[in-house]
This record gives C-alpha cells, structure tokens and sequence, in this order.
C-alpha cells in the first residue's frame, strides 16, 4: 500500500509513472521498535531534486504519523478519482 500510495501521490505531482520499488525499506527504528520507512533513493530519484524532496516529505509524514491509514486510503482514492477525470477530459 505504501507504493502505491507514494506511487500514485508521485503520478499526481509531477505527471510521472515510475517504479519507487527499490527506492525506501521498511525497517525497524533502533530506539522506538517501530516499523519505519527508510529512504534509499537510487540515481533514478536523486538526479531529480524536487522529486527526491516531494518523497522525503511523503515518507517522513509516515514515520511521523502524521497521515493515518484511513488518510492514505482517502488520499489515494481521492488521487485516483482525479487521474480519472483527467482522463475522461481529454
């Protein structure tokens, strides 16, 4: 879910399909043993500097829990529904 969320969010930002499924691991925070989402953005994100920026701001709001699962849900849902409509103008 946490792919298809930055995924879609990326899609929606910048008008870019591309694959994030090697760019984050999910590990474990040596202080609080929660699972959190650990940037390790290759080339492909780094030579993109307002895109490597827009994901670290998506995956520090998840570490953060700043946006709930109901949130990422809606927002995708929400994400999706615009590509549609977009679609459906052209």
């Amino acid at each position: 879910m946490i792919r298809k969320y930055l995924t879609i969010s990326v899609k929606s930002q910048f008008d870019l399909d591309i694959n994030l499924e090697k760019e984050y691991a999910l590990t474990e925070n040596l202080v609080s043993k929660k699972t959190i989402i650990a940037p390790t953005f290759t080339k492909k994100i780094l030579s993109r500097p307002g895109l490597k920026l827009f994901l670290t701001s998506l995956i520090t709001e998840i570490n953060n829990e700043k946006c709930s699962l109901e949130y990422i849900l809606e927002k995708m849902k929400s994400l999706r529904g615009n590509d549609s409509q977009q679609m459906q103008i052209i």
